[in-house]
């Protein structure tokens, strides 16, 4: 309760500060607030008493700091302090679920490519992001309900259409809308993210993506890198003639992949140690260690194809194929346990049932299906009744069908020489094999952008039936993502400028060695405001929570300030 009765006709009030102060301090240099007010269409008639761009900054606070359905926001709002969230004490009434829908409406109703690149702009200049070298990558927000009156999907200005596609949250039976994340290899900050129809493949994107980023830093000479549905044939060209470079993982169903491979059969090739680094399983394990080379044979399109072996890949390659063998050779035994299943009618279904399993464990290139013939004899009482002493048998020859798998020990041998492998395709002529695959490797923290929006700020389940209003959340999504990656980076950064290891920020009193928003966030959280006031509401004394020394350090830090913890 934010009120407590006590003697003498005086009240306790105390209200939440937790994180808020922090987050309103990256909204202002954001400067939201100003270009939602710019960028937000203008409304006919009497304005409301709260507006729509300070309604969707208090949204915004929510979904960062403790993600609630809209009907439980304003009751949020109520157990905290007003000012750090921005709102005056006498405007906290004013918020409500149907305020919120109608600012998530109003915020449809915007340009919304203006605004997002208006505010690239300014995390750009704001923050002194480097823009030479960007990650993308897609997925899924998963929805529970039917949405079955939608706008037709195709037509201007229509939202995306939330439908079934290839889930990445592995649940086909739901439908889903894709989302789209680029962030800049500095600090990982996102600044790029558009929401698709759920039915979009991934590699529909890219040129979109790219005209963006392209716009944004105001040139072509960027390195764009991504996964492998980059890898074809319209995205490449298309970047390559824009003077673009890019990095991609080359299918390995491609016909380049084919001809390394029986080149390796035949030819020696000189692997170059190109990375090594800690096992990150078990240190005590060995490194894992990457070798590279350059194919002596260019893509079809006239692109570099880098080849890598990596050990712990090898490792994994081997261990993977020796499982499936296994699985299908229990399967295959199980499958002709005796008293399991009825007699095979021939040989052809005998051969079918065998080809079926090695295709299942997609094992078909390591096993050859043998058929095994063979006769067995039994003996059969002649005419109906009971046996007895005078029963007379006859022999019938039954013919029986065996499966049998044999192992093609050759083929064993050429897919071991491939274990590890894993080829990058580009267009950029002043990578080395080494550098190609160290820009590579940042491609993990794209992933961990979608990671920490479906768990840390819960973009599922949506709590939303208009899809337009889905698209403005999503839109504000990508806000949230963008001040959370903008947290981690400026406090990592001043830790290393002023040598700190680690921070106690884990509720348990632990160290952390690379601050996430969220630990940021959660050690904040709960630190109250208390006043005592009179009869009339006149404050009497103000105090704080306490507030740790490490939370204190990484406020400084982030050079928010303690003031509002009661830190002087």
């Amino acid at each position: 309760m934010p009120f407590q009765s006590l003697p003498d006709g005086l009240h306790l009030e105390s209200l939440e500060v937790g994180a808020s102060p922090m987050v309103r301090y990256f909204l202002k240099r954001l400067n939201l607030l100003d270009l939602f007010t710019q960028h937000l269409p203008a409304r006919p008639g009497r304005q409301p008493e709260l507006p729509t761009a300070l309604t969707l900054t208090v949204l915004l606070q929510n979904m960062l700091i403790e993600r609630q359905p809209l009907y439980a926001i304003p009751g949020w709002v109520a157990r905290r302090v007003p000012e750090h969230l921005g709102l005056l004490p006498e405007q906290v009434a004013f918020l409500n679920d149907d305020r919120i829908a109608r600012a998530l409406d109003h915020l449809h109703q915007a340009d919304r490519a203006s605004l997002l690149t208006a505010l690239v702009i300014q995390v750009v200049r704001e923050f002194q992001i480097d823009m030479k070298e960007f990650h993308q990558d897609t997925t899924t927000v998963t929805f529970f309900g039917l949405y079955p009156n939608q706008p037709a999907a195709g037509q201007p200005g229509s939202p995306p259409w939330i439908t079934f596609g290839y889930n990445k949250d592995h649940r086909p039976d739901l439908k889903q809308l894709l989302y789209s994340v680029t962030i800049s290899a500095d600090g990982a900050v996102p600044i790029h993210a558009k929401t698709y129809d759920g039915n979009t493949t991934d590699d529909q994107v890219h040129i979109e993506t790219w005209s963006f980023v392209k716009k944004i830093v105001g040139h072509s000479d960027f390195l764009y890198v991504a996964d492998s549905k980059l890898c074809s044939r319209e995205n490449m060209n298309f970047i390559a003639t824009q003077n673009g470079r890019f990095l991609t993982v080359m299918p390995r169903t491609r016909n380049e992949a084919a001809s390394f491979f029986n080149y390796l059969q035949d030819h020696p090739v000189e692997w170059t140690e190109v990375h090594r680094e800690p096992n990150p399983r078990r240190r005590s394990d060995p490194d894992v260690v990457y070798h590279g080379v350059e194919s002596p044979q260019r893509s079809s399109e006239g692109y570099r194809v880098l080849w890598y072996r990596s050990s712990q890949k090898e490792e994994q390659d081997r261990e993977s194929r020796a499982q499936r063998l296994s699985r299908a050779h229990a399967a295959l035994d199980g499958l002709q346990a005796p008293g399991r299943r009825r007699e095979f009618a021939g040989a052809p279904e005998a051969r079918q049932a065998g080809q079926r399993i090695v295709e299942q464990y997609q094992v078909q290139r390591f096993l050859q299906v043998e058929i095994e013939y063979y006769v067995e004899e039994q003996h059969v009482q002649v005419g109906p009744g009971r046996p007895g002493p005078n029963t007379e048998y006859r022999r019938v020859e039954i013919q029986r069908f065996r499966i049998r798998f044999k192992e093609d020990t050759q083929a064993l041998v050429r897919e071991a020489r491939c274990d590890g492998l894993f080829p990058l395709m580009t267009n950029d002529e002043s990578l080395s094999v080494a550098e190609a695959l160290s820009k590579y490797k940042y491609q993990p923290f794209v992933e961990k952008r979608h990671q920490e929006l479906k768990s840390v700020f819960g973009v599922a389940p949506v709590w939303l039936k208009k899809v337009k209003r889905i698209e403005s959340l999503l839109w504000l999504y990508y806000v949230v993502e963008l001040v959370g990656a903008l947290m981690e980076r400026e406090v990592r950064r001043r830790m290393e400028s002023r040598g700190l290891e680690s921070l106690a920020l884990y509720p348990d009193g632990g160290p952390t060695e690379t601050p996430t928003a969220g630990v940021v966030l959660n050690a904040l959280e709960h630190h109250r405001r208390h006043r005592l006031l009179d009869e009339q509401g006149q404050e009497l004394r103000r105090f704080h929570d306490p507030l740790t020394e490490d939370a204190q350090e990484a406020l400084e830090l982030l050079g928010v300030g303690c003031n509002a913890y009661g830190v002087n």
